[in-house]
């Protein structure tokens, strides 16, 4: 039976966790950086342990204002230090609830900034490092990150999205464009099971692109959220496809 690894950016304010964590096997828990608090983590940790779901932390620009998804301008110390202090809160909070945190995975315009500016990607590494040697990075394939990580000898989890659309030189297309988001369940199902089964996708120009994945995202944030991974649960059993962690 093939399997995949479904992961969702929680604890971010939004409604449907708890209900979307009792279908995803992984899932990023913010910890301040864009939002989230002591309070918010600590619930979502304890949501992912009832429902055995694999945590990752999701540090993001120290940026409330714009929920983290400008690129705003910090000295590459003042980034680092940002996302060891949102990392080492999250494991801290863990650690006195007696939760794994597995891995990281970078958030908004950090994330994608990381994608193509080695100087960003190796802020995130050394700051991750820094922390702890044991996490691992989850992050979008052939990408400057996946590289950096390569060659620090971190493992790298590649990430695709069920509810964005990419370019032809496959990178996500900026939410402010036409056409970003997905919002219905069969293009969301389609794009997923291009993925899964030819490690290809059609970009917004209807370019196909290859892109190996190791886990699919799906954002708490997008209003159809739950209805899509309801329907891309259903669509997964039916094709013999089981969900599943990628530890």
């Amino acid at each position: 039976m093939k399997t995949i690894d479904l992961n969702a950016d929680l604890g971010e304010g939004f409604p449907y966790d708890e209900h979307l964590l009792q279908i995803v096997s992984s899932c990023n828990i913010a910890c301040g950086g864009h939002t989230g608090n002591k309070e918010s983590m600590k619930a979502t940790l304890r949501l992912a342990q009832k429902y055995n779901v694999n945590v990752g932390a999701h540090p993001s620009y120290p940026d409330l204002e714009n929920f983290g998804r400008k690129e705003i301008m910090i000295s590459n110390d003042d980034l680092k230090s940002s996302i060891m202090d949102q990392v080492q809160g999250l494991l801290s909070i863990a650690k006195e609830e007696n939760i794994s945190v597995n891995y990281v995975k970078p958030h908004g315009a950090l994330y994608n900034k990381a994608m193509i500016d080695i100087t960003t990607a190796t802020v995130i590494v050394e700051a991750i490092q820094a922390v702890s040697e044991s996490l691992s990075i989850m992050g979008m394939p052939n990408s400057v990150l996946e590289i950096l990580c390569q060659k620090s000898g971190i493992s790298f989890i590649k990430e695709s999205f069920a509810d964005r659309r990419y370019t032809s030189e496959g990178k996500l297309v900026p939410r402010s464009e036409a056409g970003a988001v997905i919002h219905t369940n069969e293009e969301a199902w389609q794009q997923i099971k291009s993925t899964i089964e030819k490690g290809q996708l059609e970009s917004i120009d209807k370019q196909l692109i290859s892109l190996k994945t190791d886990s699919i995202c799906f954002h708490g944030d997008t209003p159809e959220a739950l209805e899509l991974i309801q329907f891309v649960k259903k669509k997964l059993v039916e094709n013999s496809i089981h969900i599943q962690s990628f530890l």
